[in-house]
């Protein structure tokens, strides 16, 4: 008898083969670049687009477009140095580098989530990563926004006072009206939400006792005292560190000028593509009105709060439909149609081009795993708390 023979081995396990499933996320980032896809190719390849552009020219100036897509850069760096102010008040040898990567991870995360919600977080990892207190990273980039948000409607406000002749023909029935009013009405609502955050801290504390409610009320939600408790003492963070910043008047016009630059170079891109096409001169051979730079900034404030609307990555669809609606006047004169090539370059420089510049950046995220802010958060909160007890 052979004594090497293994009596009784039991048989090999077979390892289950896992079953491939497409999640909803998946399907959903399919649905938006077969839609982005396909308004690219019928701008590129349709009447009067990208290729009969190329085909007779007609004295297109590729020079207006080249300083288009520098001006709209220079918004990502002016964002780069309201970061850095904010940052060098708790951290003051914080790198303009690091400041510049800041800025464009948040502008490649935000262009491929939907109504931009994912480029906040992936920032204050990357700033988690530099060793900024998430409380204090939370503050700096929500005051910012909140910044932006206010500079933006106060442009808008000024438009629809400087323009409202103008802006009254776009409502020219009960959907493109309330497409109008609701954007607008949206926007007034989103930048009031974030100031209550910020500066009534008595609403906000009423505001996380209903949550605790909510989530006692909750059958599946596991330890919500624990979980009320972090949201509670993040938000006491947030709250020092908001009052900190805005502590310095100096320091806060000098940001509220910044962001106005920055919102001047993103609004002046569709005027440096009417100027490539030569619009003023064919505008001014048939009679019609002839656009300038504060008609251009104005009508691209609609523009952006109309289009954010639509809660898809980069707003597609919904943007292009808004530039058409406003701008359509100011690229189709008599017999001549320049619009859709003109919303093709305006995307590439504002949307495809800036997520083609910015994608290398992400590196800078890899590694990243679901809830790391939060484990951030809680480290930063539990360390608080030892403090304390200390003290």
């Amino acid at each position: 008898m052979d004594t090497n023979q293994n009596v009784g081995t039991a048989p090999p396990v077979r390892e289950k083969k896992k079953k491939f499933k497409i999640s909803g996320t998946v399907i959903f980032n399919i649905i938006v670049a077969i839609i982005s896809v396909y308004l690219v190719i019928t701008f590129i390849v349709s009447e009067d687009g990208l290729i009969d552009l190329l085909k007779s020219p007609d004295n297109f100036k590729w020079g207006w477009i080249i300083v288009g897509l520098l001006v709209f850069d220079c918004n990502m760096v002016i964002d780069a140095m309201v970061t850095q102010i904010y940052l060098r008040a708790e951290y003051p040898h914080f790198r303009f580098l690091d400041s510049l990567k800041v800025a464009f991870v948040g502008v490649f995360f935000g262009a491929v989530t939907p109504s931009n919600t994912g480029g906040q977080p992936m920032q204050l990892y990357f700033l988690s990563r530099k060793n900024v207190r998430v409380g204090y990273g939370s503050a700096c980039m929500t005051q910012k926004f909140i910044v932006y948000q206010l500079v933006t409607t106060s442009f808008s406000i000024f438009a629809v006072i400087f323009k409202f002749g103008y802006f009254r023909t776009a409502f020219t029935n009960f959907w493109s009206s309330s497409f109008i009013i609701i954007g607008f009405v949206v926007q007034l609502a989103v930048t009031a939400m974030f100031l209550i955050v910020c500066f009534a801290e008595k609403v906000t504390h009423k505001l996380i006792r209903l949550i605790y409610r909510i989530m006692v009320a909750l059958p599946f939600v596991k330890e919500p005292r624990r979980k009320i408790m972090l949201i509670s003492r993040e938000f006491k963070m947030f709250h020092s560190a908001n009052r900190m910043l805005m502590s310095s008047k100096s320091r806060l016009a000098k940001i509220t000028l910044l962001v106005m630059l920055q919102i001047v170079c993103i609004m002046l891109v569709p005027y440096f593509i009417y100027i490539a096409f030569d619009m003023p001169a064919i505008a001014a051979a048939h009679g019609a009105p002839v656009g300038n730079p504060l008609d251009f900034l104005c009508i691209q404030s609609f523009v952006l709060f109309t289009s954010n609307l639509v809660p898809l990555p980069g707003a597609s669809g919904g943007a292009e439909l808004a530039f058409s609606m406003y701008f359509g006047s100011y690229f189709v004169i008599a017999n001549i149609s320049k619009i859709k090539p003109a919303i093709l370059l305006w995307r590439f420089i504002t949307y495809y081009g800036a997520m083609l510049v910015t994608a290398p950046f992400s590196y800078y995220t890899k590694g990243r795993k679901k809830g790391d802010v939060t484990q951030a958060m809680e480290e930063e909160v539990d360390a608080a708390q030892v403090e304390a007890d200390d003290v």
